[in-house]
C-alpha cells in the first residue's frame, strides 16, 4: 500500500474539519504528480489514519499535533498555530516538526512547509465589486509597558509610509528592544494588530461605501463589524470577484497564508501588505498585488475598483502565476520527505 502504480502516497491525518480554512484546496484527496495525497479528515478518518500509521503503509501529515506522529521516518507533524514558538512543549523536540508562519525579527524559521494556491476554476471580477476584509483583533497594546497607546500612535505614520518596518530588525533594536524571545514575540503581535487595524481605518476613510469588515475585536475601534462567517463556502462566495484586503498574519511575515490562500482559491483579487518574503513569491507580479505602503494600496483599490479590464486583468494573472502549482505542492512535500523512494 505505500506505492500504488509507481505512485507514493502520503496521508493527511487531523481530527479538526476547521483546518480545512487553513488548508484550502490542499485539505481534499488529490495527486501532486509523483505524490498522492489522501486526506483523512474529522475524527472518524483520523483513527483511520493513526491505524495505517501504526502499520506504517506509507507517509503521514499530521496538523497541530492532533494526533502527534513521533515516528519521523514516516511522518512530519506541522502546526499551523504560528512559529516554533507554538509549538506545544511536550514536542518542541522532536525533529519532524514543521510550521506555516514564518517570523523574520524572531528567527527564520529552518523546517518551514509552504501551501500553494490550488485555483480550480477560473472567475471574473464582479461588475460592481466591495473591499472585503476578514480577520481578529485579538492583541492590545499594555499600559506601562513599551508598546502602549502612547507609543504606538507615535509610530502610526512612519509604519503607514513603510510597511516593510514592521519586519526590519534594525527598527526592532531601536525602538522595541527585547532580548527574551516571549516578550519580543508579544510585542510583534501588538505592533502587526495595530498595523491592521491602521491600514483599515485609512482604507475606511477613502473608500467605506465599498468595504465591508468581517471580524470580531475587544476594543474601540472605529469600524463597522459584520458578524465573522466560519462556513468555507460562505466565506468563499463573500471572496469571489470582490477586492480582499490582507494585512498579513499576525504571527509573522508569509505572502501565502491561510487567508491569503483563501482569497486566491476563492477568485477574490488579493491586494496584501508587504511581507517578508513577498519579492520571492510574486516576483514580477508584486505591483499587482503587493502595497509597500498606505498610498500604494489605496491606488491599487482605486485602480480595481474603477477599472473593470484592469482587475480582471489582475485576476487572470493571478491564475497564470498558481497554474503550477502542482509541481510547487510537489516540491513542498519533498521537503518533508526526502527519503521516500
Amino acid at each position: 500500500m505505500r506505492k500504488v502504480n509507481n505512485l507514493k502516497i502520503i496521508f493527511l491525518i487531523f481530527k479538526n474539519t476547521y483546518r480545512f480554512s487553513a488548508l484550502g484546496n490542499f485539505a481534499k484527496s488529490n495527486k501532486y504528480n509523483k505524490y498522492l495525497l489522501i486526506s483523512l479528515s474529522g475524527r472518524v478518518l483520523s483513527i483511520l489514519g493513526k491505524f495505517l500509521y501504526f502499520l506504517k503503509l506509507g507517509k503521514f501529515i499530521s496538523l497541530d499535533g492532533e494526533p502527534y506522529l513521533s515516528d519521523e521516518k514516516i511522518s512530519a507533524n506541522i502546526h499551523f498555530k504560528g512559529t516554533s514558538l507554538k509549538i506545544p512543549k511536550e514536542y518542541v523536540k522532536e525533529k519532524n516538526n514543521f510550521v506555516n508562519i514564518s517570523n523574520p525579527v524572531l528567527y527564520n524559521e529552518k523546517k518551514f512547509f509552504q501551501i500553494y494556491p490550488i485555483i480550480k476554476k477560473i472567475t471574473r471580477m464582479n461588475k460592481n465589486p466591495k473591499i472585503i476584509f476578514m480577520g481578529k483583533f485579538s492583541f492590545a497594546p499594555k499600559k506601562n509597558s513599551i508598546l502602549d497607546t502612547k507609543n504606538l500612535n507615535s509610530m502610526k505614520d512612519l509604519l503607514l509610509d513603510n510597511f516593510k518596518l514592521v519586519d526590519d530588525n534594525k527598527y526592532w533594536d531601536r525602538n522595541i528592544f527585547s532580548n527574551n524571545m516571549i516578550t519580543k514575540f508579544d510585542n510583534y503581535k501588538i505592533l502587526k494588530t495595530f498595523l491592521r487595524e491602521k491600514i483599515l481605518l485609512e482604507i475606511n476613510k477613502e473608500f467605506k461605501k465599498y468595504f465591508e469588515v468581517y471580524g470580531e475585536t475587544k476594543q474601540k475601534i472605529n469600524l463597522n463589524f459584520i458578524q465573522p462567517i466560519y462556513k468555507i463556502n460562505k466565506i468563499n462566495k463573500i471572496y469571489k470577484g470582490n477586492l480582499c484586503l490582507d494585512t498579513g498574519s499576525i504571527l509573522g511575515s508569509v505572502s501565502l497564508h491561510p487567508r491569503s490562500l483563501n482569497i486566491i482559491e476563492s477568485g477574490g483579487l488579493l491586494i496584501q501588505a508587504h511581507q517578508f518574503d513577498a519579492h520571492k513569491i510574486w516576483n514580477r507580479n508584486y505591483k499587482n498585488y503587493i502595497a509597500n505602503n498606505i498610498e500604494r494600496m489605496k491606488e491599487l483599490i482605486d485602480l480595481y475598483l474603477t477599472n473593470h479590464g484592469s482587475s480582471n486583468d489582475a485576476l487572470q494573472e493571478l491564475y497564470k502565476q498558481f497554474k503550477n502549482s502542482q509541481i510547487q505542492n510537489e516540491k513542498s512535500l519533498k521537503k518533508l520527505f526526502k527519503n521516500y523512494e
